[in-house]
């Protein structure tokens, strides 16, 4: 009676080293998608109340306070900008929105201005982003 009892443990499996393997990718997974989203410029966005974010494959615009760009994380400048929107405007479907993440620093009349060249270039709907206010 003692062996059927021996051999009843020694049947089941140790478990532990898959749950290490599973928390391993899990921990891997979360890591890696943080740094996705991370901008080329560092920028501080303004703050609102009713900050949402896309739901969809989008143009981002990066603007930093010294009036630097990125176009989805390549480098443009106001003279390339309309030749840069108009190759991705191209590739995506007419919904696109473009996401202006400018610094709050940065000056009103670059915003404007990419705002106008995005226009020109046909993308209509057109969004500032900003960050949820701190209480």
């Amino acid at each position: 009676m003692a062996d059927r009892v021996e051999k009843k443990e020694l049947a089941m499996p140790d478990l532990t080293p898959m749950i290490d393997v599973v928390f391993q990718l899990l921990i891997f997974f979360m890591v890696t998608a943080v740094f996705a989203i991370t901008p080329g410029l560092d920028i501080k966005l303004p703050e609102a109340e009713e900050a949402q974010a896309p739901e969809k494959e989008n143009l981002f615009i990066v603007v930093d306070q010294d009036g630097n760009m990125k176009l989805n994380h390549k480098s443009v400048t106001f003279a390339t900008l309309k030749e840069e929107l108009q190759a991705k405007r191209q590739l995506l479907d007419n919904t696109t929105m473009l996401i202006i993440q400018g610094d709050e620093r940065s000056t009103h009349g670059q915003i404007v201005q990419i705002m106008d060249i995005a226009r020109q270039v046909g993308v209509i709907d057109q969004v500032i982003a900003t960050e949820p206010q701190r209480n």
